[in-house]
């Protein structure tokens, strides 16, 4: 599964998960850095093996590195086995992180990161729960937070194993947190994690005179979130809130109100504020730290929604973070289609448009009031059926005009929308892509009953074996 890429001149690092749920690396020399672009057809540097999506004439042109399409063309290119290794089906070992601050004035703010950074609490793939802090905790009352962790999930057949580790200041826990742990995850999350956690922590370490790239094994950070790169890094709050179907009713995404929702547990509660609580009864405070993150991990191990953007990302060949972009989706797929029939992507170097505006879709304003007889229609796969059937794809579109002159217009090698849209007749990139997607949609849906039912008569059978 690809997580990142990392180019530098000619030489090309890419970084994805194996079998192990471990990051894994590639390196590439890259031979001709160049892009395609698009050119006369009688220029002589033209390509005789590839042409552009729309059939024009494409040439070969020195870069400085590989845009987005030609990166595609030289992953595809690799050796079968290579391929096979980097987008393998392979789930990354995930890391569940949750920190605690200091509180002097009003809610933190991540942005200015004001105030200390008091506990860092990790929860590992074997459960394991570390937390790291500034103050320390004797060895009873360790044991005391291991008491209360066994006692509080009891009913939920899991076993936290709790670690404590004191560091001699704030500066050397985010040392320790950035170098030993979070540049040794394949992934890392946790609820509001970029927003608030991963930012705030790196906002205090510039604060501190710490350079946070030392989190990245590479140490470089990416993106305005400062990211480390061929570190996984996802918001479980976002994918939740974008991905998750199961839970029906959402009355709002707080951890508290999801981890009652999803797993029947919610957050530790406590008398005043959370600065009392580090102030007066530290134990506590520390306890609270980590049964938040047990608290994610749960979250994940029942819904399993990250698996969900993870899966997208790998179906489409792209990397995990472009899992929410419709159109990286798009682009991926018809680069990769377009690859299979000797077509590129080239780059128009003599059109500089930008910001082009676009119709978007019709909606009808509603006539308000009370009606009789209000019927609803829920079409399935509504957009791709309409776009299979009139053909839409950017290489088989004409033109459009007026629906009385493109009427005109129908023959036995045009299809014309109700809109005036004119596309060719023959099967299109995006028809074929829609096509494949749209069978083994309701392959796998059929699978997915299946499974559903074993799932169910297994249940009927275990409750008959308890029942005597």
């Amino acid at each position: 599964m690809l997580l990142d890429i990392q180019q530098k001149g000619s030489n090309l690092t890419i970084s994805f998960y194996n079998k192990e749920g471990v990051t894994d690396y590639k390196q590439y020399k890259i031979d001709d850095v160049a892009n395609w672009e698009l050119c006369a057809d009688k220029d002589k540097n033209k390509s005789n093996e590839f042409t552009n999506w729309d059939n024009k004439s494409v040439k070969k042109v020195k870069s400085k590195s590989l845009d987005k399409y030609s990166l595609t063309q030289f992953i595809d290119e690799l050796p079968h086995d290579d391929i096979e290794e980097i987008f393998g089906y392979n789930f990354p070992k995930v890391y569940f992180v949750d920190i605690e601050v200091e509180v002097n004035d009003g809610f933190p703010e991540a942005e200015k990161a004001n105030t200390p950074v008091t506990t860092i609490a990790i929860v590992t793939p074997n459960m394991q729960v570390i937390v790291l802090a500034t103050n320390d905790l004797v060895i009873s009352e360790q044991q005391k937070i291991q008491k209360d962790l066994d006692e509080y999930f009891k009913n939920h057949n899991v076993k936290f194993n709790f670690i404590f580790k004191k560091l001699n200041s704030e500066y050397d826990l985010l040392y320790t947190f950035f170098s030993s742990f979070v540049s040794k995850f394949p992934m890392v999350t946790g609820w509001n994690f970029i927003n608030f956690d991963w930012k705030y922590l790196v906002n205090r370490a510039f604060k501190l005179s710490l350079d946070p790239s030392i989190s990245s094994p590479v140490k470089q950070l990416w993106g305005n979130d400062n990211l480390p790169l061929h570190v996984g890094v996802m918001d479980y709050l976002e994918l939740y809130r974008k991905w998750d179907k199961t839970i029906d009713i959402k009355e709002n995404f707080t951890l508290d109100s999801t981890a009652e929702a999803v797993v029947g547990l919610k957050k530790i509660k406590y008398n005043g504020t959370i600065q009392d609580l580090y102030e007066k009864e530290y134990t506590k405070y520390v306890y609270y730290n980590a049964v938040d993150t047990c608290l994610v991990y749960l979250i994940h191990q029942k819904l399993k929604t990250m698996d969900i953007a993870l899966t997208i990302a790998n179906m489409c060949r792209i990397g995990i973070y472009k899992a929410s972009s419709p159109i990286a989706i798009t682009e991926s797929m018809l680069c990769r289609k377009f690859l299979s029939q000797k077509k590129v992507m080239a780059k128009n170097k003599i059109d500089d448009s930008k910001d082009t505006q676009y119709t978007g879709a019709y909606v009808k304003a509603p006539v308000v009031g009370m009606h009789k007889a209000v019927a609803c229609f829920d079409f399935a796969s509504l957009y791709p059926s309409i776009m299979r059937q009139i053909n839409v794809s950017p290489e088989s579109f004409i033109g459009k005009m007026p629906i009385e002159e493109a009427n005109n217009l129908k023959n036995s090698d045009n299809i014309v929308s109700v809109t005036g849209a004119i596309y060719k007749k023959e099967d299109s990139v995006l028809k074929d892509i829609l096509t494949e997607l749209y069978t083994n949609r309701k392959i796998y849906k059929k699978e997915s009953k299946e499974y559903q039912l074993k799932v169910e008569k297994i249940k009927n059978e275990i409750k008959k074996i308890k029942g005597l």
